[in-house]
Formats: C-alpha cells, sequence, structure tokens
C-alpha cells in the first residue's frame, strides 16, 4: 500500500503538472500562429498557456481522485450490505502550515468483523479538513467517536471503506 501511496504522490505532484504544461504549451504553439502570424506572440503564449494548462492538469487530477473514489464506494455499497465496525479510537490533531492556512486531521481506528472468513480486523482512516472548518472536524470526531458503531464497506486485498459521506485524505483513499 505504502508504493500505491508514493506512487500517486509522484503521479500529482511531478508527472501531471508536467504532462499539464507541455501539452498546455504544444497547444499554445500549434493555434498562436495562425491566429496571430507574430512569433514573439507565440513566444509568449506558449509559457502563459503552459502554466495554465499545469494549473488545469492539477485541479483535474484532484477531481479524478474524487470521482474514483465515491464510484470505489457506489461500487462496494452495491455488491452488499456494509459491516457494523466499532469505533476502536477518534484522534484529532491539527498541523500548522507556515505558508498558509493548516488542517485537521480526524483519524478514526476501527474493529469489524471480516465476512469472508470470520477474523476481527482493525485499521484506521484519516480524514482532513481545512483550518476554517474546524467544527466540522470537531462534529465529525463527536460523530463517530470511540465505542460508536460505524459502516465499514469490506473491499478486496484487505481493503475497505468507511460508509460515511466525507472524503478520506488523498493518501487513505
Amino acid at each position: 500500500m505504502r508504493n500505491v501511496r508514493i506512487a500517486l504522490l509522484v503521479m500529482g505532484a511531478i508527472i501531471t503538472p508536467f504532462v499539464g504544461f507541455v501539452l498546455g504549451a504544444m497547444a499554445a504553439a500549434v493555434l498562436a500562429r495562425p491566429l496571430s502570424g507574430d512569433p514573439a506572440t507565440v513566444d509568449t503564449a506558449i509559457p502563459l498557456v503552459g502554466i495554465g494548462g499545469a494549473a488545469a492538469a492539477v485541479i483535474s487530477w484532484t477531481r479524478l481522485l474524487r470521482f474514483a473514489h465515491y464510484r470505489h464506494l457506489r461500487r462496494l455499497r452495491r455488491s452488499g450490505p456494509a459491516v457494523q465496525g466499532k469505533v476502536v479510537a477518534a484522534r484529532t490533531s491539527f498541523a500548522k502550515n507556515p505558508r498558509g492556512p493548516g488542517h485537521w486531521t480526524v483519524r478514526l481506528e476501527v474493529a469489524w468483523t471480516d465476512p469472508s472468513n470470520g477474523c476481527t480486523r482493525t485499521a484506521s482512516k484519516a480524514f482532513r479538513f481545512t483550518e476554517r472548518n474546524r467544527e466540522s472536524a470537531h462534529d465529525f470526531q463527536r460523530l463517530h467517536s470511540a465505542e460508536s458503531t460505524i459502516g465499514v464497506l469490506p473491499g478486496r486485498r484487505c481493503g475497505f471503506l468507511l460508509d460515511v459521506p466525507e472524503l478520506p485524505a488523498w493518501w487513505d483513499r
């Protein structure tokens, strides 16, 4: 699972903006010359449209990850009912960012009985909230406090999703 997280990080942080920049720059090079006919305009358009393409690619990448998570959640909901799990621990932490707003992280540790083999499993998921959504983070933790029940959707290869409407942190999807 660690390798998947590293691959997603590399893909989202390095490859996606690079590909977006290259595609934007190529589009500017192809379209600016016939439209303006001036080489100076082409030289100016390539980096500007390339930066716009990089920004569009990063936004599209985050939207794609969100779409994939909700699609996976719908598939697991259709494949069978959620197993009732018990929240073992719920921890909230705040990380201050010196260059901008910080974020709240709520980590839920859940125990449930796996329906395929009858073993009790324990795992955790993290949910991230922005600094201004402090109340949402605390409400989420109060709703899913220790000893409360929560729906668990078991997946393939020991994977699982919690049956909650909030989106987990990108590294826990």
